[in-house]
């Protein structure tokens, strides 16, 4: 089992190509405990939602960019290695070549605080994941900063993502969490996750926001003051 959150190391990770970071999102969550896996290059052109020219192009960005390792593999797909994960990987080779025909996939609640691997095992969390935990929707809920209704979050997700860019909602989300962060917004006003995306809040301006926070602020010292 994988004892850190590999998804949500890879969406709060700078990665100045969107489409590549939707890319390594979609290999990582069919990534077994060593990071590794072997999707077809047209299930993650469907899982992502782009051509399969564009996961060429992607993952030949992810690779030029030391996100990812891509080994050939004669007969079938290439075995593509999450490259923050290749310390923990065994030293034989035959040991991983083993576990490849083994595992196929394994998306697991995970630790946050540590970059280990322990208690390794071949079960595939993937045939648990909900059909509708696409890249986009996990990052999102990575990246959103109250995680409570995944249900209904991810409803909203899906619905929103029909009309709207999918990897916008994903960095409003990671620039909303910074956002209550320097605000220090206690967590019981910050909104469920399904209510922020409803209210597509992804569109509003957080800058405005901080300018009317400092304003009210400086106010406040001011009144103090008399």
């Amino acid at each position: 089992m994988i004892h850190f959150d590999l998804l949500a190391d890879i969406a709060l990770t700078r990665i100045n190509n969107p489409t590549a970071k939707v890319i390594l999102l979609a290999i990582a969550r069919y990534a077994n405990g060593y990071g590794e896996c072997w999707p077809s290059r047209e299930r993650l052109a469907h899982d992502a939602c782009v051509s399969v020219r564009s996961v060429v192009t992607a993952i030949q960005y992810l690779e030029d960019e030391g996100h990812l390792r891509v080994e050939p593999r004669s007969g079938g797909s290439n075995i593509y290695i999450i490259t923050s994960m290749e310390e923990d990987m065994p030293d034989e080779d035959d040991t991983r070549a083993n576990s490849a025909h083994e595992v196929d996939s394994n998306i697991t609640r995970l630790d946050t605080t540590k970059k280990r691997i322990a208690n390794y095992t071949n079960t595939s969390g993937a045939k648990s994941a909900h059909p509708l935990d696409t890249p986009f929707f996990l990052a999102f809920w990575q990246a959103y900063p109250r995680r409570i209704g995944k249900g209904d979050a991810r409803a909203a997700f899906t619905k929103a993502a029909t009309r709207n860019d999918p990897n916008l909602i994903v960095q409003a989300a990671l620039a909303y969490a910074q956002h209550v962060l320097e605000a220090g917004t206690e967590q019981k006003f910050i909104p469920h996750a399904s209510t922020w995306l409803n209210g597509e809040r992804w569109e509003d301006d957080l800058e405005a926001e901080k300018i009317e926070r400092k304003s009210k602020t400086g106010w406040g010292n001011v009144f103090d003051e008399l």
